[in-house]
């Protein structure tokens, strides 16, 4: 019974973490059953990033991946992240924010991905699929909540940042040393993460209730200072500079194209 109780309060604390979570794990089945989800070929039927594919006009291909995934460890890792940092994202931004932040740094990771290979060399046809992209958007719009509220949350936000910041390190040194992963995905999402986590974010104010012995916080719109500015000034910078890429290596694939079998 208590059991139970406990479910329902999840769900209705966290609908749409339990949403993104229920959908993700649908869609893995629905892979292995049509399928292998380990399977490249298999991947881009189901909708995959496919870098020639997208050159030629699927661009709802920076959206489908981040619902798919490569194997079932790579599906149980993502799905930990999502229940972990969703919660986190989902009770301290609004839902609708929540979403927001959740799918553009989805389909930001995907499309700093492609366009990465005007910087990085072109291969010819990369598969890419997973959440993690918007996973680490959660992780770096969290980290900006902390940031916006330091001085309230006190040493609790300080532990918090500097786990994420351990996560972030961790994460950059396995990948750095694994064959496979999409770093540009991986930092990009944090990146995209923590510029629409500033920008969202709630800030928080510590104000003592009549007739009671405990704070209590609410919830205050916060001024953005001059910082902030300049952060937005440089992120949009490496949006146009990432279109930038994004045309050319569209070009470089129409061109290479015709040399892949």
């Amino acid at each position: 019974m208590n059991q139970n109780k406990k479910k329902t309060g999840f769900i209705k604390t966290y609908p749409i973490t339990f949403l993104l979570i229920i959908s993700n794990l649908l869609i893995y089945i629905i892979q292995e059953i049509s399928g292998d989800s380990s399977n490249p070929a298999d991947l881009v039927k189901m909708g995959a990033r496919y870098d020639i594919y997208v050159a030629s006009g699927d661009w709802w291909r920076f959206i489908t991946p981040n619902f798919l995934h490569i194997g079932f460890t790579h599906l149980l890792l993502n799905l930990a992240g999502l229940w972990i940092f969703g919660m986190l994202v989902e009770k301290d931004f609004s839902k609708p924010k929540y979403l927001l932040i959740y799918f553009f740094c989805g389909i930001s990771s995907n499309i700093f991905s492609y366009s990465s290979g005007s910087w990085f060399g072109f291969t010819c046809g990369p598969v890419g699929a997973g959440a993690s992209g918007a996973i680490f958007g959660l992780l770096g719009a969290y980290a900006s909540y902390l940031i916006v509220n330091k001085n309230v949350l006190g040493k609790q936000g300080k532990d918090s940042l500097i786990s994420i910041g351990a996560i972030i390190f961790i994460n950059v040194i396995y990948g750095a040393a694994a064959s496979g992963v999409d770093h540009i995905a991986h930092i990009s999402g944090i990146i995209c993460g923590l510029a629409i986590g500033w920008l969202l974010s709630p800030a928080k104010q510590l104000v003592i209730l009549p007739n009671e012995m405990f704070e209590n916080s609410i919830l205050v719109n916060v001024k953005r200072n001059n910082l902030s500015l300049i952060f937005i000034v440089s992120f949009v910078f490496l949006i146009i500079i990432t279109f930038m890429a994004y045309n050319q290596r569209t070009q470089d694939i129409a061109e290479f194209s015709r040399f892949c079998i």
